[in-house]
């Protein structure tokens, strides 16, 4: 158990063995976040993924991070597609089984960003946090009705703001913080203050 109050903890996704770390929230609150792409180094120890659970977790959210299939101890072969979006879910369902009447908060930096947005209207998540979303290399289509947040920097070459300002409609903020690129080295601390910015204007308008 880390100093944060963390365990590991294992769940199944299609009969595989998907590895995680869990927090246990005291609020009415929980949250999934999920890591980059694997095969460029994204893992759930990323900073940025541990900027937006730390984050989570001080709002007192039950708070998963994990693995994707085939990526450190998560079984299986790594499959961007179809396999990240069902690990994505079981997450989810997992987190709901220990949080059964808190609101779900799912949250993604880069490629787990993309299979954020791709699965959050199927799981009826409460608010959508898009950190540098690879709207350059993907077709990120955001679902309607959720609240959403999503933060680039004028420097990411991956996440332009210019190809971002387009998702930008009433209940979805799209900001760009200067001097920050797509690695948040530096810029973590930015991004945590805007997510915790949005996680209280949704408390005030719920």
């Amino acid at each position: 158990m880390s100093s944060r109050g963390e365990r590991a903890v294992t769940f199944a996704s299609e009969g595989l063995s998907i590895d995680g770390r869990l927090r246990a929230g005291e609020g009415k609150l929980a949250a999934v976040v999920l890591h980059p792409h694997p095969q460029y180094g994204g893992d759930m120890d990323s900073h940025v993924v541990m900027t937006l659970f730390d984050v989570l977790a001080d709002e007192g959210a039950t708070t998963l991070r994990f693995n994707f299939r085939g990526t450190g101890a998560s079984e299986g072969d790594f499959d961007a597609g179809r396999g990240g979006a069902a690990d994505a879910q079981a997450a989810v369902a997992y987190v709901r089984e220990r949080s059964r009447d808190a609101s779900l908060v799912l949250a993604g930096y880069s490629y787990g960003a993309v299979i954020a947005a791709a699965v959050a209207g199927d799981i009826g998540a409460r608010a959508l946090v898009l950190a540098s979303p690879p709207a350059a290399a993907a077709d990120l289509q955001l679902p309607d009705g959720i609240p959403t947040l999503v933060v680039t920097g004028d420097r990411d070459a991956f996440a332009p703001a210019a190809a971002l300002s387009r998702l930008e409609a009433p209940g979805r903020e799209v900001m760009v913080l200067e001097g920050v690129d797509h690695f948040w080295f530096p810029g973590a601390d930015r991004l945590a203050e805007a997510v915790r910015t949005f996680l209280k204007k949704l408390r005030t308008d719920q």
